[in-house]
């Protein structure tokens, strides 16, 4: 499965490459520049795979040293919106999260499950869609949750959606890129900082993906003197 979805991306990138040398300057300026956002995409898509690759291994096999700290959600949230899917600009996106909450994580973990799951809302709605993070605290932990009003997902998908490359089914998703690993990465690092993360049916459709972490105790102002 890994080599499968290894293989399409790098074929397609070298082949768009090999066009540009051999052609590049016979096409027109709205092809390159189609080629060159190809290139791009599949290029993004493998640093994206090659990191969860990376992180699920690692925090598999006990190799990953937290470093947990005290964080402001909503920076957390706000650093993942700065590294999602291109295509977010057809989206309409929105935060909702209660003023100074802090959570003690690894934050480069915590924003690298934000970004699979805003990716994902991207990936499975149609343009324009909304999606919504949202964060608030809920009383020794902070809940967050990723809510779109796409098509949502069955029982089945729901049931499943945890699973290492288990990717459902959907006419909206892109087909080439089957591997199925953002969820079940992001519920192994939601594990190992204590929380649970879950898939709802949001209202008044679409779906909701809500995670919790240890929300922190100490006050804010506390902390800054």
């Amino acid at each position: 499965t890994i080599s499968h979805d290894l293989r399409t991306p790098l074929t397609s990138i070298s082949g768009n490459a090999g066009y540009l040398l051999s052609d590049g300057e016979r096409l027109d300026g709205e092809t390159r520049a189609r080629i060159y956002t190809d290139i791009y995409d599949d290029s993004m898509w493998l640093v994206n795979l090659v990191e969860n690759l990376l992180s699920i291994t690692r925090i598999g096999d006990g190799g990953v040293h937290f470093h947990m700290t005290a964080e402001l959600i909503d920076e957390v949230i706000e650093e993942a919106l700065r590294h999602i899917d291109r295509r977010s600009g057809e989206h309409r996106i929105s935060v909702e999260a209660d003023g100074l909450l802090l959570v003690r994580v690894d934050a480069r973990l915590i924003v690298q499950v934000l970004i699979n799951l805003v990716n994902n809302a991207i990936k499975y709605t149609p343009p324009g869609s909304n999606i919504r993070v949202s964060a608030r605290r809920e009383g020794s932990v902070a809940a967050v949750c990723v809510s779109d009003d796409g098509p949502g997902m069955s029982d089945e998908m729901k049931a499943r959606a945890f699973e290492m490359f288990y990717t459902g089914e959907s006419g909206i998703a892109d087909g080439r890129r089957g591997l199925g690993l953002g969820l079940a990465l992001c519920k192994t690092i939601i594990a190992a900082h204590g929380g649970e993360i879950a898939i709802l049916d949001a209202a008044p459709r679409g779906c909701t993906v809500r995670f919790t972490l240890p929300a922190e105790e100490v006050e804010f102002n506390e902390q800054r003197q």
